[in-house]
Order: C-alpha cells, then structure tokens, then sequence
C-alpha cells in the first residue's frame, strides 16, 4: 500500500452549518438530556459519522480536557454522544485552539 493511501482519512468529511456549535460536558457518564449541563462551547469546523473538529477559546479547555480523555458532546440537532480528545492544536490565534473529537459506543 502507498504511503498516500495510508495517510488517507477512514470517514468523509463535510463541512458544517456556519452557525453549527457543540456543547461539551467534561465527563464521560452517561447522561439524559434533562442531566446535561455543558461546560464548553465550540464552533465545529468539520464533521464525519465517526467525529469532528471543534474551534474553542483556549481558556475554556484549560484544566479540563486532554488528549485521551471522554466527555460528553452534543452537536447541532445530534443527541448527545460519547466522544474521545484525539488531539489539541493552537490555532493561529494565542487565544483560540482546536481539538478533535473521535466519537465513542457505550
């Protein structure tokens, strides 16, 4: 196998509503809709079946997620789910970051 189609993303990604956000919840237990009280709030970037790619305030993820840690997301109309942090990156701006969210099966 080349090293191109090695490199090549598992999912089809799109790109969301520009108005599309995602509300996360900095804890992995399973929750209701009535029992969600998000902590974070991001722009989403990019969206696939298995996850997304989140823009937030640096600030609102310090002491809270790291790489390898579950949270709860809930994105636009989608119910909340499961995810995993896959990766955190600065962005251009000192005060803004992105991280990825891979999502997860109960």
């Amino acid at each position: 196998m080349s090293q191109a189609s090695s490199e090549q993303r598992r999912h089809l990604r799109f790109p969301p509503e520009e108005w599309e956000i995602a509300l996360i919840q900095c804890s992995d237990a399973p929750l209701g809709e009535d029992d969600f009280r998000p902590e974070i709030a991001s722009l989403v970037m990019e969206e696939s079946r298995a996850g997304c790619g989140l823009v937030t305030l640096r600030r609102q993820l310090a002491d809270r997620l790291k790489v390898g840690d579950r949270c709860q997301v809930k994105v636009a109309s989608l119910g909340i789910v499961l995810a995993e942090v896959k990766w955190i990156r600065e962005a251009d701006d000192d005060a803004v970051a992105r991280l990825g969210l891979e999502y997860v099966e109960y």
